[in-house]
C-alpha cells in the first residue's frame, strides 16, 4: 500500500519539499484554514488547559484540527484525573489521535522546528506574502 500523501504545510515545514520539489509540485494548501482559535466553551478547565498547552507545542495546528485536538484533550483530562478509569484502549486512542495531529516523538521530527536563532538566509527564496 502506497504513504498517504504529506500536506502541503508538513512538507514545507519537514524540509520534504525542498528535498523532493518534484513530488509536491503542483499540491495547493487547502483554502479556507483558519487559525485553531480558542477552546471550545464547553470543555472543562482541565481539557482547556490541554488545549493551551498543545496549541503553544504544536504551530502547525489549524481550524482543520479542532475537532482531532478536543478528543485529544478529552483524554488528556481523563489520563490526569486520579480517578478516572484510563487503560490501555485509551492509551492506543490517545497515541493514535496525537501520531495524526503530528505530535508523537516520530511525528515531530518530520517537522522542522525554528531554533529561535538569526533569520534564516534563505527565506529570500520562498515567494511568501
Amino acid at each position: 500500500m502506497a504513504r498517504p500523501r504529506l500536506p502541503v504545510q508538513k512538507a514545507d515545514a519537514s524540509g520534504a519539499a525542498l528535498k523532493n520539489p518534484g513530488r509536491h509540485a503542483g499540491r495547493t494548501r487547502p483554502k479556507g484554514t483558519r487559525p485553531l482559535g480558542l477552546p471550545y466553551k464547553q470543555m472543562t478547565a482541565a481539557q482547556k488547559k490541554a488545549w493551551k498547552e498543545f496549541a503553544s507545542e504544536m504551530s502547525w495546528l489549524n481550524s482543520s484540527h479542532r475537532v482531532l485536538l478536543r478528543l485529544a484533550c478529552i483524554w488528556v483530562a481523563r489520563m490526569d484525573d486520579p480517578d478516572a478509569d484510563f487503560g490501555v484502549s485509551a492509551t492506543q486512542a490517545l497515541s493514535s489521535i496525537l501520531s495524526k495531529l503530528g505530535a508523537t516523538p516520530v511525528d515531530e521530527s518530520k517537522v522542522a522546528h525554528d531554533d529561535g536563532g538569526e533569520d534564516d538566509p534563505d527565506e529570500k527564496f520562498f515567494k511568501r506574502g
